[in-house]
């Protein structure tokens, strides 16, 4: 009976990690920060805090080392294609996990703020009318491949300034995707890897 309890608690554990979110924050406030974040954990990829180490300096007198010899392949190693050819040949499984991962995927718009401004009227209104329109386009796209959920403190906004002739942004958007469909993805992936790998040894 124990051994039950056990399996039982250690499913309810899956359960619940599959059932957790991902979440990717995007904001821009005169400079961009993206940062990931699982439950009060957060993992920041922009700004890196990984500073590269500083190159010594080479002295004068030691000679430059010579170039790595250039192997021009035979095509006898590997499949002897370019990462682009493999990528084409692999596009209509690349365009199913795209779209199973679209699918899955949630954006939040939760502020977005944009104020236009240029050095005349007619061009403020332009852009204006622009900036408005495609927005509102890459909305509708959004929620065509995703699922775009508007938060009820969302705030998405277009002004014009035909004062100071200055453009102004900032935003900052949240994505999520489960871990369970992150995992769903990645089986996906690893089927499709397969699949292309036989069709090439074939």
């Amino acid at each position: 009976m124990i051994a039950v309890y056990i399996i039982l608690g250690i499913a309810l554990l899956i359960a619940l990690l599959l059932l957790l979110k991902v979440k990717l924050f995007v904001c821009y406030d005169e400079s961009m920060r993206i940062y990931a974040q699982i439950l009060f954990f957060k993992i920041y990829l922009v700004p890196s805090k990984y500073k590269p180490k500083k190159q010594k300096k080479k002295k004068r007198d030691e000679p430059s080392p010579p170039p790595p010899p250039r192997d021009d392949g035979d095509g006898d190693k590997g499949t002897g294609k370019s990462i682009v050819v493999k990528l084409w040949e692999m596009k209509e499984g690349l365009i199913q996990l795209l779209e199973k991962f679209f699918n899955k995927l949630h954006f939040k718009f939760i502020t977005l703020k944009v104020i236009i401004g240029c050095e005349n009227a007619c061009k403020t209104a332009l852009c204006y009318a622009g900036v408005n329109q495609g927005i509102a386009y890459i909305i509708e796209v959004l929620r065509n491949v995703s699922n775009v959920e508007l938060a009820p403190f969302s705030d998405i906004s277009v002004e014009s300034d035909f004062i100071s002739q200055k453009s102004f942004f900032e935003g900052k958007i949240e994505l999520y995707i489960r871990v369970g469909s992150l995992v769903s993805v990645g089986l996906s992936a690893l089927k499709q890897y397969f699949i292309f790998k036989a069709k090439t040894e074939d």
